[in-house]
């Protein structure tokens, strides 16, 4: 199964942040199933971080896996829509990257591994056919 990794995850992972999401990417990173990425986590991972120390090593980890990115501006349109309609709902999503990272995995159709209220939020909105990854709770 492809898993698309959101930044926050990756945040918990690289600063030996112990979470369920850390463990997951963890156990993700040995297993079979496609770990995946797309240009916003990349650079909002790289732009966070705080040494160069293992940066190119890093890098070739990124390089390695599978690069999902949005094809043409009907995804954009489709975040902005989701963004929209939750707005509407009463809900205000706090980053349009969020909606974007969402309606990638939608559309390759993987599941999404985020400690992220707001993309979790937009998962169990019902707006996009995404599944949070399951990860094991305390």
């Amino acid at each position: 199964m492809r898993v698309l990794v959101d930044t926050s995850v990756w945040a918990d992972f690289l600063n030996a942040h112990v979470s369920p999401q850390a463990t997951a990417l963890a156990a993700l990173l040995r297993g079979e199933d496609d770990v995946c990425t797309c240009g916003i986590v990349v650079a909002e991972v790289f732009q966070g971080l705080r040494r160069d120390a293992g940066r190119d090593y890093l890098a070739s980890l990124f390089r390695e896996m599978t690069f999902l990115e949005a094809p043409g501006i009907d995804l954009h349109f489709r975040a902005a829509e989701i963004y929209r309609t939750l707005r509407r709902r009463g809900q205000t999503i706090r980053s349009t990257i969020d909606c974007l990272i969402a309606v990638t995995a939608e559309r390759h159709e993987c599941a999404v591994l985020a400690r992220d209220r707001d993309l979790t939020a937009i998962m169990r909105s019902g707006l996009v056919a995404v599944a949070p990854w399951p990860v094991a709770r305390r």
